[in-house]
Formats: structure tokens, sequence, C-alpha cells
């Protein structure tokens, strides 16, 4: 049977792959559809304690990829919101795991089992960061275009990069306007920081393009 030819790591490769390849697929139709909400974003840590003995450990540091020479320290919060490229969400996960553990199945027969695991992880590695500019681009073609958000006053968004306090710099939210998933800027008049993943209610606009918030 094909599957009894198949070397253990090719086995386990085949499942995560196979499973982490599905899951992926659905996020992709309900982001495609609007019901993409923003729990399936949550921040993960990726701490893998593998069978071999190995603990891997994955931190990436990224520069602002936003090719603006302006650095804003307020929103420097390492990976999960670096210039709005979130790399280590549950949709990156996925992609890390479903690309490298297709490679991994792929490099089994030919090269030695932590050579594959090593191409594979390189391999997944490279596929998050590319889905997390490929959303980065997204958002911003959603966010883009002739939306009119002074009728987004009065809802409720997410917030996407942290909002500095009292004006003193600009953080990004998300939510569903005019039918659109948008990524827009927002500053608040609150007395403290309105953290990542805070629901915020919009009250009003700085320009055509800058929301102010208030943390709900």
């Amino acid at each position: 049977m094909w599957w009894d030819n198949l070397t253990n790591l090719q086995q386990i490769s085949f499942i995560i792959g196979t499973a982490s390849t599905i899951i992926m697929f659905i996020f992709i139709v309900l982001m495609l559809i609007g019901m993409d909400g923003d729990s399936f974003d949550g921040d993960v840590d990726l701490d893998m304690d593998m069978d071999f003995d190995t603990d891997i450990d994955i931190n990436v540091d990224i520069d602002d990829m936003d090719g603006s020479s302006d650095v804003d320290i307020y929103n420097n919060d390492g990976i999960g919101s670096i210039s709005g490229l979130r790399i280590v969400t549950i949709r990156g996960v996925l992609a890390f795991f479903s690309i490298g553990s297709w490679t991994v199945y792929l490099l089994a027969d030919n090269v030695s089992v932590w050579v594959a695991i090593l191409i594979g992880g390189i391999s997944g590695a490279i596929a998050a960061v590319l889905l997390a500019i490929a959303m980065k681009a997204i958002l911003k073609l959603e966010s883009s275009g002739n939306l009119d958000y002074s009728t987004a006053v009065g809802k409720t968004a997410t917030v996407y990069i942290r909002v500095p306090k009292e004006s003193i710099g600009k953080g990004k939210v998300i939510f569903n306007h005019q039918g659109k998933m948008v990524e827009v800027d927002a500053i608040t008049k609150d007395k403290e920081d309105i953290l990542n993943k805070t629901e915020v209610k919009i009250i009003g606009l700085v320009d055509e393009t800058t929301l102010v918030v208030k943390k709900i």
C-alpha cells in the first residue's frame, strides 16, 4: 500500500501538511466572503518541542517594511505588529506548517532527515513572511479607494497596531466598512495607549483617512 511505503517522517509530514493546508484554505475562503473575523489573526507564540530532543524556538525580528523613514517608537510591538506586517498569526503558522511539511515530505527520500527538516523550516518561514506581506497588501488595497469613512463614525473596530495615547502618534484599526475589511490609521485622545486586539469605538475623523477612536 502507498501509505506503508512512506517513511515515518513522510507520514507525519503528510498528515501535518494536509491538515494545515485544508484549514488554511478554509480561512482564506472565509476571508474572501467577509467572514474572516479578527479572532483568526490572534498572535501565536510558536515553540515546538520535537521528539528529536531538540527545542526549536521561532522568533523573527523584521525591520520596518513600510518604506517610511520615520519610525514610530510607540508602535514598535515586535513581530506581532511591525508596520502592520503580522507574521506569527494563525494564518502564518498554517502557512509555515503547510509549506514546510510538504517540502519535508518531498525531500525525505532524497536527503537526510535533518536536512529535510531544515529546508522545510526555511521554506515554511519564507511562506509565512510572504503571506504576511500579501495580507498587508490586501488590507491596504481594501482600505484605499473611494471609501467614505465619515459613515464609520459610531462603529466599533479592533486595534491592529497599538494606538498611542493623547494623539501623540498613529496606530491602525481594522473593521468591516462598506462590505470590506479595511485597515485604517487611527489616533486616540485617551490617557493611555490602546493596545492591540482592543475593541474601540470610532468617534470622529481627523482627515479622510485617519479616524479618532476611543476604548470601549
